[in-house]
This record gives structure tokens, sequence and C-alpha cells, in this order.
């Protein structure tokens, strides 16, 4: 017989029981459904079965986490979930997780790994890592449910595959906490903008979302958090323990393939009717918090002292029919037809190219968990203009610009200032490839594998790059 004393019983409501229904019935019904779920995830995770390769022989433990102390030649075998995410084919997290997987494969560490993913084979940026390559590195597919009781039935699914593959560690790359995991799991928090945003607040308020929010609260055996500011807002706003937090910053492929001699304006194919034209880049992301209206609004501004000036936005995030109409409505009242040019998406080996091609890389986002596109402009020796606050101004620091973006004349008077000073741009240029090279994809996978030996009490033994 299991004491419940044990057990860690706060229900997953973000309120105490009853505190929004009062006494009712409701109330009383919903904190008994959040303390009974609390037993059956303990009860589960106590009687779960783990499996350890060592060699051919198959180690069998049922008493977690004391199977954590297995003998230290045992092989873990060590799951990441890619699934959430391999179907974008672009954006931010999506390039961590495949820029994740690839360093990983680069270290000599004494574990295997199963990829997760949603197709029928993973993605081709990956594809060489489990066709054909050392047999250390697997890839199964993970078939996500529809309709209302999906989130459930995942959670099954999960537990019955980590159970069939003997997984001793499993990996979510987008903060999916499972509620039955036989075995620790690692999750990767890439940011808590929906605690923060207004326009998430039916995501915020969701069950799924609160049951989630409870259960890396309480089941996670690490958070790796992808920048300090990340870290923080966890501590802060979800009360965990710095103890179980790891920082691991993103890296950049690019900085190990910058040619200083490659001029970007050659190969973005920009429309300048002058090479002096000034060219500012940007994203093409319409999500609200992105701030591209305030971008646009400091580019009037900039108008009026640079006819000629080029909005280049390239990409194409979180857009829909409604904020694309709102978007083009505003082009047309601001008059900015013939200032703006669009790439749409584009290859990784002409990205580097697009962030050169500009005078100055502006990155107007009101919160970021990380601002991958800011490190990749650095790595490339773009001038950035970034917002001073959150994530941005730890990867910026004094390489760069940082100012208030959601005041469209301080941007405005920021983005005048670097185009006014060529040096001024090509020393914050170079500047910005020198912090740059601080963040490397070796780096990111090295802390990574030490957060997966944390979790699995294996100590400290960092690994070798090949």
């Amino acid at each position: 017989m299991i004491p419940c004393a044990q057990f860690d019983l706060s229900p997953i409501s973000a309120q105490p029981p009853g505190a929004a229904d009062g006494q009712s019935v409701a109330g009383a019904l919903r904190a008994a459904l959040d303390i009974a779920l609390s037993c059956l995830v303990h009860l589960f995770r106590a009687g779960g079965c783990q499996r350890l390769a060592d060699g051919k022989r198959v180690v069998r433990l049922r008493d977690y986490p004391d199977w954590l102390s297995v003998s230290k030649t045992a092989v873990a075998l060590i799951a990441i979930d890619f699934s959430t995410l391999d179907h974008l084919g672009g954006g931010g997290q999506y390039r961590y997780c495949v820029s994740l997987l690839r360093a990983l494969a680069s270290l000599d560490v004494e574990a295997d790994f199963l990829v997760l993913g949603s197709g029928s084979e993973t993605v081709p940026q990956v594809r060489e890592l489990v066709a054909g390559g050392p047999q250390r590195w697997r890839y199964a597919r993970f078939e996500h449910s529809r309709g209302r009781a999906s989130y459930w039935i995942d959670q099954l699914n999960y537990a019955r595959l980590l159970r069939r593959e003997g997984v001793a560690l499993f990996h979510s790359l987008h903060g999916l906490a499972l509620l039955l995991a036989p075995c620790p799991v690692v999750i990767t928090q890439h940011d808590l903008m929906d605690e923060l945003f207004p326009e998430y607040e039916l995501a915020r308020k969701s069950r799924p979302y609160r049951i989630n929010r409870w259960a890396v609260r309480r089941l996670a055996k690490r958070v790796i958090c992808i920048s300090e500011a990340t870290a923080r807002d966890l501590h802060d706003l979800w009360a965990i323990d710095k103890g179980r937090i790891d920082v691991v910053p993103h890296g950049s492929e690019f900085s190990c393939a910058v040619d200083p001699r490659d001029d970007g304006r050659i190969h973005a194919g920009l429309a300048r009717e002058r090479p002096s034209d000034p060219v500012l880049v940007s994203l093409y992301n319409l999500e609200p918090r992105k701030n591209l209206s305030g971008l646009l609004a400091a580019v009037v501004k900039l108008r009026e002292q640079y006819p000629s000036l080029k909005l280049l936005l390239f990409g194409r995030a979180a857009v829909t029919p409604e904020r694309e109409a709102e978007f083009q409505r505003m082009v047309r009242d601001l008059k900015l037809d013939d200032v703006i040019e669009q790439t749409g998406f584009i290859k990784d080996e002409d990205l580097q190219r697009l962030y050169r091609a500009g005078d100055v890389f502006v990155f107007p986002s009101f919160y970021e968990g990380f601002g991958l596109p800011v490190l990749e402009a650095m790595a490339s020796g773009a001038c950035v203009v970034a917002r001073g606050a959150s994530a941005m101004a730890e990867i910026v620091g004094e390489a760069g610009v940082l100012v208030e973006t959601k005041n469209a004349d301080l941007l405005a008077a920021a983005i005048a200032s670097l185009l006014e000073d060529p040096r001024r741009r090509r020393q914050l240029g170079e500047a910005a490839r020198r912090r740059a090279q601080a963040f490397t994809v070796q780096r990111m996978a090295k802390l990574t594998y030490e957060s997966y030996r944390t979790a699995l009490g294996m100590g400290e033994r960092p690994p070798v790059i090949q």
C-alpha cells in the first residue's frame, strides 16, 4: 500500500478548490477530479517499468526513481520528441530542433537516441542521422490524435511507446509534459508568452494548458530554458525552483559559415535605384507581439529623411486571412506600397546573405523567449536594432542598438542614427559577429546533454565533440 502522504496532491486548477465556484457541487467535483488525477499520475509512475539496454542484456527496474542508480555501464535510450514541431518546416523553434539533433549527433556520449516525429520518416535536415547512420540513432513515428479527447489519448500513447521502446529519458522539445511517463522527463520551455499577452487568454484558461502547467511544475525532472529571461519568467510566474532549471541558449550554425568577403547585396535581389539606397531587413510575422505595425510606423517617419528607403521582409509566420488583410490595409493607409518588399520563405543558405543585404536588421518584437533571428543576424555580421528588454537585451548586449520599440519615434531615431553613420554600422556588425561566436550549436548540445545526465542522476561528465 502506497501512503498518499508521500505525494504532492496540489490541484491542477489555477485557483484553490472552490475559489471560482464557491462551495458549489461543480467546484467540489472539479477539486475531486484534480486530486484523483494527481493520485493516478503518481501511482502510474511509481509502478513503472523501465529498461536500459546494456549490450544484449535488458535490465528491468520497477521502483521509480530508484532505478536511476543503475550501473553506469548501461547505455541509456533517450527519446527526443520532435513530433509537435516537425510539420512547421521553418521558424525559430523548428530550426532549434534541427540544430540540436545534429549537434547531439556530433557528441561522443554513452547514450542511444530515439527521434520521435509525426511523419512516416523524419525531416530531410536530420534524415541522415537515422538512415544508414550509426545504430545509436533511430526514428519512430508518433501520430497525434484529433478530437476532444486527443490530449488524453496522446498521453496514453506516449506512455505506451516509451515503455515499448525501453526509454530511459524523454525530452520534450516544445514544453509538453507527460503525465504518465515511465521515466524522467526533460522539457524545453521556449517562453511564457501565453501568461503575458491578452491574445492568449483563451489558451491560458483552457484545461489542457492548466494541466500541462501543473505537470511541468510537479513532474518534470529538469526544465531547459533557452535564455535567462525565460528562466526568470518560469521561476516568477510558475514558481519552479531554480535548482530544476537549466539555461541552455540557442546556437547558430551561421557562426561557422561566415565569409566576410561575401557581399550580401549582390545576392539579395533587391530592387534599388542606386546602390546607396538604404535598406532595412526584418521578419514578416503577423503575431501582435512581433510589433510589425510599430516598425511600419517608424518607417513612415524615416521616409521623410530617406525617400528611397526600402523595407525587406522575409519569411511568413503567424499569418491568418484577418491579420494579412489588416497588414495590407495598414500598408495602403500609410502609403508604403512602394517601400516594402517580401521574399516569402527562403532557404537557410540564402538567409545569411539576406541578413547582410540590408544596412540595418530591425527586430521590433516586444517579447521573446530567445529571438533566434537576432542571433543569426549577428552571426552574419549585421548591424542589429532590437528592444532593450526580454531575451533580446541578453543576446545583443553592447553589440547592437537597444531601444524601446514600443515607441515609433525612438525606433525611427535609432535607425536614422545608424543610417547616417556607416562606420558605426560596420563596427557594430563586427562586434555582433564576435559576440555571436559564443552561441554555438556545439555548446547548446553539450549543455543539453549535461541536463540529461543530471536528470538521470549520472553526475558530471562532459561529452566530447567528435
